[in-house]
């Protein structure tokens, strides 16, 4: 498949051979102007740059990065997890959300790491301590960014302005107590600062470990 674009409607699209029309605008020729002012018509659809080509791949590999991570904050009630297990794994998977697989295959394998004995239980547990407390200040700063563009402080005003996957929208997910459930009370900075790793990070459950290796699996290389 060869990529081509249309000067047109500046549509980028693979296909086996240059067709004669856009099948984005339908167009098949514009007027072009060269340097003494003379105009003419060329072909609308031609070949992509190497430019153009790159970034129609990086645009793709963004989305489909999109899609993926929103798919995993999906499954993530396949799991039976703790409250600290699940906030914790909304995070992490903030984290990674857009770094690259290699990347996020050798945490997840440290995560995984097996532990044969107690100055390696201390190594892998202080290793896993680090990355979540760095998952959880990303998530804050992120939050914060969010709510200086939008200009809103809520969680919920600030999910409705900002896209699928925003920090935002993840801090909703968020589980309450009964009494904030009743008072409907929108989870805050309050509700980020209040996970507690030591179980998560000491004596995880089967599911959590099950949703790491789901993970882990599906990205290495």
């Amino acid at each position: 498949m060869n990529y081509f674009t249309c000067d047109a409607c500046h549509y980028i699209f693979q296909s086996d051979d240059m067709p004669s029309s856009c099948p984005s605008c339908s167009a098949s020729s514009i007027i072009a102007q060269n340097s003494t002012s003379k105009k003419f018509k060329i072909p609308a659809v031609r070949p992509s740059t190497e430019t153009e080509i790159a970034q129609s791949r990086l645009a793709d590999t963004k989305e489909s990065s999109k899609k993926t991570f929103l798919g995993r904050v999906k499954n993530l009630a396949d799991y039976t997890l703790t409250d600290d297990e699940y906030h914790t794994a909304l995070m992490l998977l903030f984290y990674f959300k857009s770094a690259p697989e290699d990347f996020t295959s050798m945490y997840l394998n440290d995560l995984l790491y097996g532990r044969n004995s107690f100055i390696e239980n201390k190594i892998v547990e202080t290793s896993a301590r680090n990355l979540y407390l760095q998952a959880q200040k990303h998530f804050t700063s992120e939050l914060g960014r969010e709510r200086r563009e939008t200009g809103c402080n809520d969680a919920g005003e600030v999910a409705a302005y900002t896209e699928k996957g925003s920090a935002a929208s993840l801090l909703l997910l968020f589980r309450q107590d009964g009494t904030d459930q009743i008072l409907g009370k929108t989870p805050n900075l309050t509700n980020i600062r209040n996970v507690k790793f030591d179980q998560v990070v000491q004596e995880p459950g089967e599911d959590y470990i099950r949703f790491l290796v789901d993970w882990y699996n599906s990205v290495r290389q």
